[in-house]
Parts: structure tokens; C-alpha cells; sequence
């Protein structure tokens, strides 16, 4: 059984998503976002946000059983947050545009994390790291901790 995937992207007017080059049927929530679900069989996929200035790309791999391996090198993705049940956990549209619910990602965040918890594992205090986007994807990554990058070229961004 093949599970659908929700696509959510942020374009600008007259964007399309396509899945391996085919159109995909999506709805706008609000301005500037598209969102889909789609349903890809095993294998590698393709899947493009195509706008007037070019588009962009992003490739996955869908897996059902033990059906197919992925290509050599490629890492699980995990889903992030786990449980939340819908975009407007953290987001929330405000004039006409999807943002973040609160001014600060931090605060947004903090709303399941422990903030007292931030402490042990981070080198900087909350106010210097308020973005935690910088390091982690909100959305999710095939890294630790959801991480953008593995932690020891993340670290390096900064401290070189």
C-alpha cells in the first residue's frame, strides 16, 4: 500500500507543483501556497515547483516494504513534528500570507519543546540563537535532531 505524502510549498502567483515532470492537482490555502497530496509509487522521484523565473527541485525516494532499496547513500527522512496534525501547529495566515504563529520561530517552537532543556545541548543562550531555523528544518531532515546539515559542517557555518 502506497502512503500519500501532503506537498506544501511557498511560490509566487501562477507557480505548479509537477511530480516527475506530470502536473500535480493542487489547492492554494492562501497566498503564495500550494498544497497537495500525492501518492508516489516505490521508486525515485522527482518533485518541482515550477514558477516564471525557473523552478525547483527536490529529489525523494518512496519505499514500500522491501520492494525497493534506495540509491546508495541515501538517509530515512523523518517527519518533524511527529505528532503535530496539520500545518497550523506552528503556522497561522495573517494578512492574506502563511507565517509563523508567533513573532519569534523560538516562541513557536518552545510551545512543545523545553525551553529549560535548550541549555544542555546548545553552546548559545536562546536570544543569540532566537532563529532556530539557522541549524534545524522546522519541517523535518534526514539528520540528528533535524539538523539542515550534519552536525559537524552545521557547527562549521559559524566557527569555521
Amino acid at each position: 500500500m502506497i502512503t500519500p505524502v501532503s506537498v506544501i510549498a511557498r511560490g509566487l502567483a501562477g507557480s505548479k507543483l509537477q511530480l516527475d515532470g506530470k502536473p500535480v492537482v493542487s489547492a492554494a490555502p492562501a497566498t503564495g501556497v500550494l498544497a497537495a497530496t500525492i501518492s508516489p509509487a516505490t521508486g525515485l522521484h522527482e518533485l518541482a515547483l515550477v514558477t516564471s523565473g525557473g523552478s525547483q527541485k527536490s529529489q525523494f525516494f518512496v519505499r514500500t516494504g522491501s520492494a525497493a532499496e534506495p540509491p546508495d547513500g541515501w538517509k530515512a527522512y523523518r517527519p518533524h513534528p511527529p505528532g503535530a496534525t496539520g500545518c497550523d501547529t506552528c503556522h497561522a495566515v495573517k494578512n492574506g500570507s502563511w507565517a509563523f504563529r508567533a513573532q519569534a520561530l523560538s516562541a513557536v517552537c518552545f510551545q512543545c519543546h523545553d525551553q529549560k532543556a535548550f541549555a544542555e545541548p546548545h553552546s548559545h543562550n536562546e536570544r543569540l540563537l532566537a532563529d532556530c531555523q539557522s541549524c534545524h528544518d522546522p519541517h523535518g531532515s534526514t539528520e540528528r535532531f533535524h539538523l539542515k546539515l550534519p552536525r559537524e559542517t552545521a557547527c562549521k557555518q559559524c566557527h569555521g
